[in-house]
């Protein structure tokens, strides 16, 4: 499984792209560095926080307790260190001296606690991280004890993520511009919502030789590609890449890494119990859906052959995964019709899903028209690329084409599992995996691998989704930047950019 180590364990250039990237010029601290982003950034209240791609707008400003290594592990930052007590439910962190916002504010144990019971009160998936928090007690001005409800390896994780940003105790609540300990500080000068986000040098951040660039400038980019064209004219330093440019893009010398950060691809379906559309609350007609796909084909023919095939919701080396459930279903459409037909369904059934072939032209097709292979009738709905998530979270579509990553096993469970969470939009309860979800919260060891297993043959059982593919991520930068992929992350920390001399 994947290591928490632990005490127990997802729009076109809408701005000029000024021809400033080029991290050639950071070379001795000076320099900026370009970056693009696929989704829009979320909200600066924590609390309303998103803990996907959109976190790479947050961390120039927003400093966290734990810092994560290129291994997945935390390693000091805010926090110097950190212990458990026996009961394992109490974490007690002692704070670096001598931080301050830039504001001014000093940053101390009352300003941890504060942002931290904060967060938690939302309903993003930052705060969702977090649930587990009971309370947070000021121990000295810089030492805090985290109370947690039972014990859980998710928490250190979590605090070197959205969940563990800090924010200024007089921007804490709806800020208008972000105001933290960070690197850097948002330039609203040289910013547009929305579209371009500046980031200036932070002249008192306490590590400033692990940032080795003088401004960051991260662009709204939604094309994948204007992305890629923005990367060969030189207008980028970094962008993720569609799998099928990645050999253009090596050829013109542009540096390029492939990895697997964990995440999922293929059908989601969001109305499991048939609310919108009744033939999804059938468990044979879900489970008709993961015999309609040729995985293989779609990873050849989509993927360029990177990506491993899967039926389930976690990868290789996380938490309950299991790899002979990727045999539990497979490329079968005369079954997938025979299933239809057993649940009253044999002319199939209509349903409308969000078009993504403006970002995912290979993948919708193939959604599509593996599905009117076996009868269902599907209409597209057209909208704009950054209304569609919004929308697939109104409970707007019974199901659709989508790809979920988070950094670990529960981070999934999280985002997708629970009644509560983010993407679960039409907020599906089924009692048997709750009450695995709420042991697993509480287990350690060996119990929760074993009903982290369970939970993960469950799902796969009962079809909640039909995952394509683990997919395998491309991210290129200029000839002069080098960058090492996270664990667990599509978009590479901002901390692991480096001009590559």
């Amino acid at each position: 499984m994947r290591k928490t180590v632990a005490f127990i364990g997802v729009g076109l250039l809408t701005a000029t792209v000024a021809a400033c990237g080029g991290g050639n010029q950071a070379a001795g601290g000076s320099g900026t560095l370009t970056l693009a982003e696929s989704v829009t950034a979320t909200p600066w209240d924590l609390a309303k926080a998103s803990m996907g791609p959109e976190s790479q707008y947050y961390q120039p400003v927003y400093d966290t307790l734990i810092r994560l290594n290129t291994k997945g592990e935390p390693t000091p930052n805010l926090a110097t260190s950190w212990s458990y007590d026996k009961a394992q439910t109490t974490l007690t962190l002692k704070l670096r001296t001598g931080v301050k916002f830039t504001d001014g504010t000093a940053l101390d144990a009352t300003a941890v606690r504060d942002s931290l019971l904060h967060t938690k009160s939302g309903t993003g998936t930052a705060a969702g991280e977090i649930q587990d928090i009971t309370g947070v007690e000021v121990v000295d001005a810089h030492t805090v004890a985290v109370r947690l409800s039972h014990p859980t390896a998710a928490l250190l994780p979590a605090l070197g993520q959205v969940s563990g940003m800090i924010v200024s105790p007089k921007a804490l609540t709806n800020p208008k511009t972000p105001v933290g300990s960070g690197p850097y500080k948002l330039d609203t000068a040289a910013s547009t919502a929305g579209q371009t986000y500046t980031y200036t040098r932070n002249a008192g951040y306490w590590n400033a030789k692990a940032f080795p660039y003088d401004k960051i400038v991260i662009k709204y980019l939604a094309d994948p590609t204007a992305r890629t064209n923005a990367l060969l004219s030189g207008q980028l330093d970094g962008a993720t890449l569609n799998l099928n440019r990645v050999k253009t893009v090596k050829g013109r010398g542009l540096n390029v890494v492939t990895y697997q950060p964990g995440d999922v691809e293929g059908l989601f379906i969001w109305d499991r119990a048939g609310k919108k559309v009744p033939a999804l609350g059938k468990l044979k007609v879900r489970q008709a859906l993961n015999y309609a796909f040729d995985k293989q084909a779609i990873i050849k023919s989509a993927k360029t052959g990177l990506g491993t095939a899967t039926t389930q919701l976690f990868a290789k080396g996380e938490d309950g995964y299991q790899a002979a459930l990727d045999d539990t279903y497979s490329y079968n459409p005369t079954k997938a019709k025979q299933l239809l037909a057993e649940a009253g369904y044999p002319n199939g059934f209509s349903v409308t899903i969000p078009d993504f072939s403006a970002i995912f032209p290979q993948e919708q097709a193939a959604l599509t028209q593996s599905l009117k292979d076996i009868g269902i009738k599907v209409k597209l709905d057209t909208l704009p690329s950054d209304q569609i998530f919004s929308a697939m979270l109104s409970g707007k579509y019974a199901m659709s084409y989508f790809k979920l990553g988070a950094p670990t096993a529960w981070d999934k469970v999280q985002l997708e599992l629970t009644k509560k969470s983010t993407w679960n939009p039409f907020k599906y309860d089924d009692p048997k995996a709750d009450d695995l979800i709420s042991r697993i919260g509480k287990a350690t060891g060996s119990e929760r691998d074993k009903l982290f297993t369970e939970l993960n043959t469950y799902v796969v059982d009962q079809a909640w989704n039909a995952p394509w593919s683990v997919l395998a991520n491309a991210y290129a930068t200029a000839k002069d930047v080098k960058v090492t992929p996270q664990p667990g992350s599509q978009y590479p920390p901002i901390y692991n950019y480096t001009p590559a001399n």
